[in-house]
């Protein structure tokens, strides 16, 4: 082991590996949001075909890894000498700033237009910032319990509807159930990641942190393990389909479509099977990146990889507006047009026989992802060189 390299930084670098990994499946799904030419439900068994079902399905993993992460930085935080109020003050403040970035930057990128607000992950991650900074107060077997108990019982909540909770529905939308507010009438604010069961998540993360702070071989034994048996509770609830999905496990004639079945679990809002499925898989990429970089296994991919955890929010704005304006171009070339409606076509519906298929939407998504390496990697470096309060909120 090099002397620059001790395994405190490796326990790092492994997070950042795993963070890197999902920004990069992330804009996948986003790509084939612009780019696709697919019309049907990508996650119905029914409609959907296994290429389509599974580049969607792998996506579904970042946002529960992306959360749960930044849980995990905040404990790794509070064990370099940071004060509970310290981390309190910027879990808040930065809470706050990721909530209006999501307004102001994050959705215009995404609609070029603010006639409609669509509260998504980085929302979710600003409102649980704030639940966190009261958490992190407490022991830490006192916030996992808490982020066990939301992800258990969230569930429980199915069944109840806006229209049951009065004059309280709009508080609900925005922390328990996704829904739209309206604005004389008309869509006005999409909430599509309620805080209150992202918290959870991120609890869980911040729990995971004493993971992380474990021994190599201890660390990985344990993802290993704990991954393991939350994909084998996965599959226990959803062929029963006794408690944890709203969406019940049917069987199919063709095996592939059973396979499609079991994995169509519901993520608006996360239920108990989706976060079982995505953190069973997670811990397991945990505990193999975490070998790759031990072993010193692909080092080169895997420095690739982990620029990009390092940067993850200077990543992800600016991946919308890339991929936004690279539709319009292809869109100018397409219809041989210059209409001023080209310019802010909104996501999910575009013009009729737009798209293309897989092959070219997974093109489009490596030259995205190529064009963000190189500045990811400076502003990693700077990240690294200086200590600046305001490079923490990019």
């Amino acid at each position: 082991m090099p002397a620059s390299e001790t395994p405190a930084s490796r326990r790092i670098a492994t997070v950042d590996l795993l963070r890197g990994l999902l920004m990069i499946i992330m804009a996948l799904d986003h790509t084939r949001d612009f780019f696709s030419s697919a019309t049907v439900d990508p996650t119905s068994p029914d409609a959907s075909w296994p290429a389509l079902f599974f580049t969607r399905w792998i996506t579904h993993l970042c946002a529960p890894g992306f959360v749960a992460l930044a849980g995990t930085s905040v404990y790794l935080q509070s064990r370099r000498g940071r004060t509970h109020n310290e981390l309190a003050k910027k879990l808040v403040t930065r809470g706050l700033w990721f909530m209006f970035m999501e307004v102001a930057i994050v959705n215009f990128g995404l609609f070029f237009t603010y006639k409609i607000h669509f509260l998504q992950v980085i929302y979710a991650i600003g409102g649980s910032m704030i639940i966190l900074a009261a958490l992190q107060y407490l022991p830490t077997e006192f916030v996992a319990c808490y982020g066990v108990a939301v992800i258990a019982l969230h569930n429980l909540t199915d069944g109840i509807t806006a229209a049951q909770l009065g004059h309280f529905a709009g508080l609900a939308t925005f922390l328990i159930r996704p829904g739209v507010i309206l604005l004389h009438g008309k869509p006005w604010i999409v909430v599509a990641y309620p805080v209150l069961p992202w918290s959870g998540i991120m609890a869980a993360g911040y729990a995971f942190g004493a993971i992380v702070m474990k021994a190599g071989e201890k660390r990985r034994a344990f993802c290993a393990v704990l991954g393991s048996m939350l994909l084998a509770v996965f599959a226990v609830l959803r062929f029963t389909h006794a408690y944890g999905d709203p969406v019940a496990y049917a069987s199919h004639q063709e095996l592939m479509r059973s396979a499609m079945s079991l994995f169509q679990v519901t993520k608006y809002p996360p239920s108990l099977d989706y976060v079982l499925a995505t953190f069973g898989f997670l811990l397991l990429l945990f505990a193999l990146g975490d070998l790759v970089l031990e072993r010193r296994w692909v080092t080169r991919a895997a420095a690739v990889v982990e620029v990009y955890g390092r940067v993850p929010f200077f990543y992800y704005v600016p991946h919308f507006y890339i991929i936004h304006l690279a539709m319009i171009g292809t869109l100018m070339v397409w219809s041989h047009s210059l209409h001023p409606a080209l310019f802010a076509p909104i996501v999910g519906a575009p013009p009729p026989g737009w798209g293309f298929g897989l092959p070219v939407v997974y093109a489009i998504w490596i030259a995205v992802v190529a064009v963000l390496y190189l500045p990811c990697k400076w502003f990693a470096g700077v990240k690294a060189r200086r200590r600046d309060w305001w490079l923490s909120y990019l």
